[in-house]
């Protein structure tokens, strides 16, 4: 619905409602589904990739791209090097959305707001929109930028938001949701109004013949936009598609504006962007700015012609450089001459003077002297935030008296005092009639990280007279932006005060913990490093153990590089190769999983491979989920297939041989639960002796004090039984202090658990094995005292050892008797005959038994059933005179029927393990029997009774639901017509197998609806096992 939305923004067309059409409704609209339905939807770097190669072959004009989300670093990795590239060489005009992740500033989404040649569009508001859309009972009496909407500029200093537009509306929506026309708002609203306002003008210049690139459509909107206050939420204005038209005409030199396109770059990138205190407190020195030609060329694929050339010769700028507004504190040329080449030149700035707790912003302009009123066709952003000071006794800072009008926003800016790390903030509201609906959005900024890892959001609701407080984390020594933004909508004015406070509870040596399971303990200090202050802190450390992280590496054998097909193909014959790793794990129960790659994760946009997609699969080949968190995975054998990306063979060639060889690491996440509570000392004495533990009660802090605590690790054999070993995994979890009932959900380190040893159950059997064996040898040493002896009775005399040989001979005899399914028994004969003591050995006629169904087995596909039931007739005759002969049924049911002594007499326990063989034998002589009666072509009465009796003569030894009998009890139900037990028996194989031993059952449901000719069934069944079983992997 969110696609057919945007695009009925962007070209509806009603033909007997001109008032519902889009903004363009003779416009053509090319719709590329980029969202992934494996990762819900999800934008995927390959999808991104293929859609722009579609774009650049259909030729299109105009690209709108209402998708986005957070990066790392702006304007960089393999997305958005292609996004500039469809623009800078292919002539694409591209639109995106600026992002719905405001109010604070410095969130601009990726790639809207990111890409320095995309046009990102924030959203806005107006009047007429609050009315007739969202029936407000008034409206705010301003056009505003909507709460959510995000604000820039970039980290590098990039603006970001290029332009604004109406950033809702309510359109058409599909079918499916049973609802003609429906009200979204977004960013990704305003975006295809943007998209369908450039299209109009597109379609006035193609109309007019007037030549037009990218950079000429982005000056026109941007120099014709109507001004707010607001440069952060709607970049140069809002659009005014009218004036931009007016705007192209006008111009003295549209031909070389439209085809040379001006960037200035310096300082951070793309702007200057000083926000941390030490940066603001003197002047810059001397920056070092580029401004730089680049030569765009008709959209066509031909080579650049003498024409071409022409232009980068004849091209003569005289720049003059001014501040909008004008400001004091930059420093710079006020001219500047500029042919087709790069041009450097410095700037000052100084900030040393500029009042704290406020955002100071301006735009290095550059116009063309000969037409000043086309406005400036290169901008270079200064943004400078000076933070304010926090009271260093009392480390907080109130405001009193703050109202909040419809959409109003606060911004303050804090240097967060040294020491801190976790801040209080509380507000209250004063009205006595008006809730308040307040975002509380505070953001700190680090280098090469996204602002939602450092980022504290609620949207809050304050009824009258009330108050609210929550505590985050923060980083001491860093700018702390605390906005606060009225909520578009509220229309009411509201009275409140709010406040922070700063606290210090801090772990050394780092704020993370790392624990050894062989260290069995780990010390770290508690520290408060806020000065003039104490903590009190109620209670123990609350661990919350999140997973037991399991690390794979590929298999060598299934993990290659290949060609990816034309479709895939970039422009100039580009070739794009794939890598595809293949991961093996195992699962001993079910559990719920997450699957991460440590080194690919994090990004999407900035990543500089095309992709990090996952797969996992069972043994079957089924596909059972992607790049996401897989929940109640049963237990089995799995598959996990990667996909990684690139047009340069050698990156994906060094991943594969990461690591020394054995390829790039993946982490199974395992969700764990109930892990027992760690034990706390203040010394390792008291560890020791397990004594004195810390007790849940208050621990005070002063400034400078310093408090050991030591903590165990968890024992092995509390993780969940969910792998095979421990060995080479770890436990990730978070810890926090209760300093009150709101600062126990606050996270404020994070802890590990490395298992790197054998697991503790084996090192602890085999040192019983070691202990029992040297304890045994020691009784042997005093038992036998070191003589000489012939006695034929002891274990070391030549005929006992003979006599062993002999029976293991005979044993190694009998066990290839199975195996030689082409020697007619002669091996089975000659023992026979050469050892008349093997007459009543059970174990040779089993192996000959064995023998006899292992020949029937290799041969039944070519035989008839006339010499099938010969073959099945001479087994039974077999068994019932050689085998059930040699075994007395009534000796075996005596021993087990009555009351056996328990004591640990070793001749009563002899009795009883050969009884438990012999009863052992017996059900396997009475299952082959059964088997080879069912298995005769023809079943009549006498044999329906034998089989009954077989089956009542099992109920003696074993629980009829052993699994030894399912495939006796399956045919012999099957005979007796009661499909009802056989479908529950094979439904209950099913649900216990393993994935790899299901298809055997279902085959056998499928033989089952088919006798029962049950057609709806059978059709079920037969899809079914084409799902569950298909012949390769889901293409990626």
């Amino acid at each position: 619905s969110h696609g057919t939305h945007v695009g009925a923004i962007c070209a509806a067309y009603f033909e007997e409602s001109c008032e519902e059409n889009g903004i363009a409704p003779g416009a053509q609209l090319l719709s590329i589904n980029i969202g992934d339905h494996r990762l819900s939807t999800m934008e995927t770097i390959p999808s991104l990739v293929r859609a722009i190669k579609y774009c650049i072959d259909y030729k299109v004009d105009i690209i709108n791209m209402s998708y986005g989300e957070d990066c790392h670093i702006p304007n960089s990795g393999r997305a958005q090097e292609l996004f500039n590239e469809a623009v800078e060489k292919h002539g694409i005009i591209f639109v995106s959305s600026a992002g719905n992740n405001g109010p604070a500033l410095s969130t601009n989404g990726a790639p809207g707001a990111t890409c320095t040649n995309l046009i990102g569009v924030g959203g806005y508001v107006t009047p007429e929109m609050q009315l007739a859309e969202y029936a407000l009972r008034e409206s705010t009496g301003c056009t505003t930028p909507f709460t959510w909407s995000s604000r820039g500029p970039c980290s590098d200093g990039w603006l970001g938001v290029c332009i604004s537009a109406p950033g809702a509306a309510i359109t058409s929506v599909p079918q499916f949701n049973l609802c003609q026309r429906q009200l979204m708002n977004g960013t990704s609203m305003a975006s295809p109004n943007a998209a369908g306002c450039i299209a109009l003008l597109l379609s006035a210049l193609k109309q007019e013949e007037i030549e037009y690139s990218p950079p000429l459509i982005r000056l026109a909107l941007m120099n014709t936009a109507q001004k707010l206050d607001d440069e952060f939420s709607v970049g140069a204005g809002l659009i005014q598609i009218h004036k931009a038209l007016d705007y192209i005409r006008s111009l003295v030199k549209p031909s070389l504006i439209s085809k040379i396109q001006l960037d200035i770059t310096g300082g951070q990138g793309r702007g200057i962007y000083l926000r941390e205190f030490d940066q603001v407190q003197t002047s810059s020195g001397d920056i070092r700015l580029t401004i730089k030609t680049k030569y765009l060329p008709k959209k066509t694929d031909q080579l650049i012609t003498y024409e071409d050339q022409e232009v980068k010769i004849k091209f003569a700028c005289r720049l003059s450089l001014i501040c909008d507004p004008p400001v004091s504190y930059v420093q710079h040329g006020k001219f500047l001459d500029l042919a087709y080449n790069d041009r450097t030149f410095d700037i000052r700035i100084d900030p040393s003077h500029l009042k704290e707790d406020q955002v100071h912003f301006t735009e290095l302009q550059a116009f063309d002297t000969n037409q000043i009123n086309a406005g400036p066709l290169a901008r270079f952003p200064v943004t400078i935030i000076k933070p304010l000071s926090v009271n260093s006794q009392t480390h907080s800072l109130d405001f009193h008296d703050q109202t909040f009008k419809a959409g109003q926003i606060r911004r303050h800016f804090l240097q967060v005092p040294s020491g801190a790390n976790i801040a209080a903030f509380k507000i209250t509201n004063h009205s006595s009639d008006i809730s308040a609906q307040i975002n509380l959005h505070f953001i700190q900024l680090e280098s090469g990280r996204s602002f939602r890892l450092t980022e504290f959001e609620k949207l809050i609701r304050l009824s009258p007279h009330s108050t609210f407080q929550c505590y985050f984390n923060v980083q001491d020594k860093r700018t702390l932006e605390l906005c606060l933004a009225r909520w578009w909508s509220s229309l009411a004015i509201i009275e409140t005060s709010y406040s922070i406070e700063f606290h210090s509870i801090f772990i050394s040596p780092s704020i993370s913990i790392h624990l050894r399971s062989s260290q069995s303990y780990e010390r770290f200090v508690l520290e408060n490093r806020l000065n003039n202050t104490y903590e009190d802190i109620n209670g123990l450390p609350i661990i919350n153990w999140k997973y037991l992280v399991q690390t794979l590496r590929p298999n060598k054998d299934e993990s290659k590089i290949q060609v990816l097909s034309k479709r895939d193909c970039l422009t100039e014959q580009r070739q794009i190769y794939q890598l595809i790793l293949t991961y093996n794990f195992t699962l001993l129960k079910a559990s719920e999983i997450q699957v991460q790659c440590p080194y690919l994760h994090e990004f999407l946009y900035d990543n500089e491979y095309e992709a990090a997609l996952w797969m996992c699969f069972d043994a079957n080949k089924q596909y059972l989920g992607a790049g996401d968190v897989m929940k109640d995975v049963k237990k089995g054998d799995f598959i996990i297939r990667m996909q990684i990306r690139h047009d340069k063979y050698d990156l994906l060639e060094r991943l594969l041989k990461d690591n020394g060889g054995t390829g790039l690491a993946l982490h199974i996440e395992h969700k764990v639960n109930g892990l027992p509570t760690p034990d706390f000392y203040h010394s390792l004495d008291a560890l020791h002796t397990q004594k004195k533990k810390i007790q849940a009660s208050s621990i005070k802090l002063q400034w400078g004090h310093q408090v050991p605590i030591f903590m165990t690790t968890v024992p092995e054999d509390k993780l969940p039984k969910v792998i095979n070993s421990t060995t080479g995994t770890f436990l990730f979890g978070t810890m926090t202090f209760p300093k009150n009932e709101k600062m126990k959900k606050l996270e404020m380190n994070t802890i590990y658990q490395y298992f790197t040893e054998p697991s503790s159950s084996s090192s602890l059997s085999t040192s019983k094995k070691s202990s029992s064996s040297s304890a045994s040898n020691t009784n042997k040493k005093q038992a036998n005292p070191p003589v000489t002896t012939t006695d034929e009775g002891t274990s070391n005399s030549p005929s006992q050892k003979d006599q062993q040989y002999q029976e293991a001979l005979r044993d190694l005899k009998i066990s290839w008797i199975p195996k030689l399914i082409d020697d007619q028994g002669k091996l089975y004969e000659d023992l026979i005959s050469e050892q008349q003591d093997l007459i009543n050995y059970v174990p040779l006629y089993i192996a000959r038994l064995q023998q006899l169904e292992n020949q029937l087995k290799q041969q039944q596909s070519y035989l008839t059933n006339e010499k099938k039931d010969e073959k099945l007739n001479e087994i039974i005759k077999f068994i019932q005179d050689k085998l059930l002969s040699l075994i007395d049924e009534d000796i075996i049911l005596k021993f087990f029927g009555q009351k056996n002594s328990s004591s640990n007499d070793k001749e009563i326990q002899l009795i009883k393990t050969d009884m438990e063989k012999r009863r052992n034998w017996l059900i396997d002589i009475n299952i082959s029997l059964g088997m080879s009666l069912c298995d005769l072509s023809t079943i009549n009465n006498d044999t329906l009774i034998h089989l009954t009796n077989i089956y009542k003569n099992l109920q003696k030894h074993i629980d009829i639901n052993d699994g030894k009998l399912t495939n006796f009890l399956y045919k012999y139900n099957l005979i007796k017509k009661s499909y009802g037990r056989v479908w529950k028996l094979l439904l209950k194989q099913i649900e216990e197998k393993s994935s790899l031993q299901q298809q055997e059952y279902d085959n056998k449901l499928l033989q089952l609806y088919q006798t029962m000719n049950m057609k709806y069934l059978v059709t079920y069944q037969e899809r079914l096992i084409i799902a569950k079983y298909p012949p390769t992997y889901v293409l990626f």
